[in-house]
């Protein structure tokens, strides 16, 4: 006996079956509701409605409006840009971005965790082997089959998959196309923040009166404290005046700095690797760091730094060659981009020193210079802002557009470090979208499938 329920789903069954039986029926069932776990995270938060009055509208706090509320909120928004070419193209590579920020988080490779504010609370870990898993599979047969893990390749991020299926074999699948069968293992990004280590921006670990030739601290504990190239000085060329085959002596003096220094940062590297590598090793067997690895390891880091610290410097002075070489303005925003933040600093203070020394009638000139610091600062941004708008930029402006604004935000209390970032950061990060925008349509991205 079969109940009429049992029936009914036994009919419903062989329909759902002849219609996934439909090529286009079937990518349909995969488009809408296969997620793999790497996007998972990505497509189950708020919606793009929700974002957008978090971003304009931070004040914001009820979503109880009216009906002229939400129609005059949507109108100034204004009106989304959707089922473009235009479109699709800069969600797809917006989409990549999130992707490629998730697997350094897997992998353990972030190193500036102020980049992955954009991702949510919680990711998911990396698959390990044996794992069962539903996989999207293009070749011999397309459709979602199960199977299970054999193998991890983190350098093209697949996955080597053996099917259950009999005669589909093992095949490397993309992480974007695999979804655990369980409920994966996240991992928070309170977490990595907590265990974080930031790098100093702009202020070096050492102090630059110290002599060249001071001693390392005998503290056996702290591996910080036992680095002594910090403390050397820096090369320092000495560039002679004139040119050597049409080039300026100095720029070629600096070009063989720089191609040792980065030989230098690339040993470096190697290193940390090999010591990374040795580390997972001992904390796979649960056996402590010794203090000598500690202490090496981390005196390779502040090797590092020191790296990093010369290669700005000679960076900078080959740039300022370069204007000399080619003024023109199309060669010098390519090759300097970071000569427009100074530019503009530059110009801000003439304008602000102009305008303060003017005798005002009600009121004196401004004489407090934190006050006139924060002027010439807000000032400089908007001069950078209209130079970027007005002319074609590169990518690397403006990430430098957004370290400006957070250089000035770091300068603030934290009472006014709040209103800066409702008043002014908000907007800034809507006027770098529209600047993104401007040459998206260059971009030239390829097609994700077959499909």
């Amino acid at each position: 006996m079969h109940s009429p329920d049992r029936r009914i789903g036994q009919k419903i069954g062989m329909r759902l079956r002849n219609l996934l039986k439909l090529p286009k029926a079937h990518k349909w069932v995969c488009y809408e509701w296969f997620y793999s776990n790497i996007d998972h995270c990505l497509f189950s938060g708020e919606n793009d409605f929700q974002i957008c009055l978090r971003e304009s509208f931070p004040e914001l706090k009820t979503r109880e409006l009216t009906r002229a509320e939400w129609r005059k909120i949507r109108r100034m928004m204004g009106k989304p840009r959707r089922c473009s070419q235009a479109f699709f193209n800069e969600e797809r590579l917006e989409l990549e971005k999130k992707r490629k920020k998730i697997r350094a988080l897997q992998q353990r490779k972030a190193t500036d965790l102020t980049t992955f504010k954009d991702l949510p609370s919680e990711v998911p870990t990396q698959l390990v082997i044996g794992t069962k898993v539903t996989a999207r599979l293009r070749k011999p047969s397309d459709g979602l089959y199960t199977g299970s893990i054999d193998a991890v390749d983190p350098s093209n991020n697949t996955y080597r998959i053996t099917f259950e299926r009999f005669g589909l074999g093992t095949h490397s699948v993309p992480d974007y196309e695999v979804l655990s069968n369980e409920s994966p293992e996240t991992l928070s990004i309170l977490s990595f923040q907590s265990k974080f280590r930031p790098r100093l921006n702009g202020f070096p670990p050492y102090s630059s009166d110290k002599n060249p030739n001071y001693k390392t601290l005998p503290f056996s504990r702290d591996p910080l404290l036992s680095g002594s190239i910090v403390n050397s000085p820096m090369l320092i060329p000495t560039a002679k005046e004139g040119k050597l085959g049409q080039f300026p002596v100095k720029l070629l003096e600096n070009m063989v700095l720089v191609t040792k220094i980065l030989n230098a940062k690339k040993t470096c590297v190697q290193q940390l690797k090999t010591m990374n590598s040795e580390a997972e090793k001992l904390n796979s067997f649960d056996e402590t760091l010794s203090d000598n690895f500690e202490r090496k390891y981390a005196h390779i880091l502040l090797d590092l730094e020191k790296l990093n610290s010369d290669l700005q410097v000679y960076l900078d002075e080959m740039q300022a060659c370069c204007q000399e070489i080619a003024p023109e303005a199309s060669v010098a925003a390519m090759l300097t981009p970071s000569l427009l933040r100074e530019k503009c600093k530059e110009e801000a203070k003439e304008i602000v020193a102009r305008h303060n020394s003017v005798n005002m009638t009600d009121k004196g000139p401004c004489r407090n210079p934190r006050v006139l610091d924060l002027i010439n600062d807000l000032t400089a941004l908007m001069l950078q802002i209209k130079n970027l708008a007005d002319n074609d930029h590169s990518p690397y402006e403006l990430q430098v557009l957004e370290g400006t604004v957070q250089n000035i935000k770091k300068k603030l209390s934290p009472a006014n470090q709040q209103v800066f970032q409702n008043c002014v950061e908000v907007h800034m990060k809507q006027i770098e979208m529209g600047l993104t925008n401007i040459n998206l349509d260059k971009l030239v991205i390829g097609p994700l499938g077959n499909d």
